[in-house]
């Protein structure tokens, strides 16, 4: 689309910054309730790019105020003339793929609504934090639409059939406090915290040994039997052998000292 990353700098409404290796994304979009054009998507995953560029060891995804994302902007789309296997396979699809296997940590920080598109995004990533008053959910029966964005994968895997089956036939939405109980969320913190309470967490997960934490990301995003994830397992203690941070580490321990981990 032309947009170029920078940090600090908005682009398309999506700005990122970065500090001791923790890249902040922020959703500050134009539409209503930072809701998502296709120009936004390749925008968010321009400043991906650009936070593994930049040496991000950690990312947060958060609103720039009080709104996450209601989702799409639902008066861009035209059910006579757009291709919805296009817009998937070329734009949602790649994007959610991409935050997802992100291959280091990432964390939701959620005011307000995250809907439709927006909870997609949230729950693409690795943990979410959210305020208690926040919503979550898929509401597309609404509209006659089908959840997208690998919802059902998500809310199948997280709160089983019958409450998935639940949340899409009736589009309810769920507030963070419901969102943590229901293990949909990692927790709930009160409004108006969550933003220092995602820092906190991002800072300490940048300073820890993250070329272990993406060898980690890996086996849990393959999953599998008890089998095939302890061989996994074992195939991926072979790598980190060979990383400074898990030198590091070891000689810590021996000297008695608090590790200095780079990620390398």
């Amino acid at each position: 689309m032309g947009h170029q990353p920078h940090n600090g700098i908005a682009v398309a409404g999506i700005t990122l910054q970065l500090q001791d290796a923790v890249a902040t994304i922020a959703i500050d979009l134009p539409q209503p309730k930072n809701s998502f054009r296709v120009e936004n998507a390749k925008a968010l995953g321009a400043q991906l790019d650009a936070a593994l560029e930049g040496g991000a060891r950690c990312v947060v995804l958060r609103g720039a105020g009080a709104v996450f994302s209601a989702g799409w902007d639902i008066g861009s789309i035209d059910p006579a003339a757009d291709d919805p296997m296009a817009m998937i396979s070329q734009v949602i699809g790649p994007l959610c793929q991409q935050l997802r296997a992100l291959p280091v940590p990432t964390i939701a920080a959620v005011a307000g609504p995250a809907l439709g598109f927006g909870f997609g995004l949230a729950l693409c990533c690795d943990m979410v934090l959210a305020e208690e008053e926040a919503l979550f959910g898929s509401p597309f029966r609404h509209i006659g639409m089908v959840p997208d964005t690998g919802a059902h994968h998500i809310l199948l895997s997280r709160t089983g059939f019958a409450l998935a089956s639940e949340l899409i036939y009736t589009g309810r939405l769920v507030n963070g406090a419901e969102a943590a109980a229901l293990r949909l969320v990692n927790r709930a913190v009160p409004t108006g915290a969550v933003a220092e309470e995602a820092q906190k967490l991002a800072q300490n997960i940048a300073s820890g040994p993250t070329a272990a934490f993406r060898l980690s990301k890996e086996v849990l995003l393959e999953g599998g039997d008890f089998d095939s994830m302890l061989a996994h397992e074992a195939r991926q203690l072979q790598k980190v052998f060979a990383t400074d941070d898990l030198k590091e580490g070891i000689a810590a321990f021996q000297q008695r000292r608090r590790p200095a981990f780079t990620g390398r």
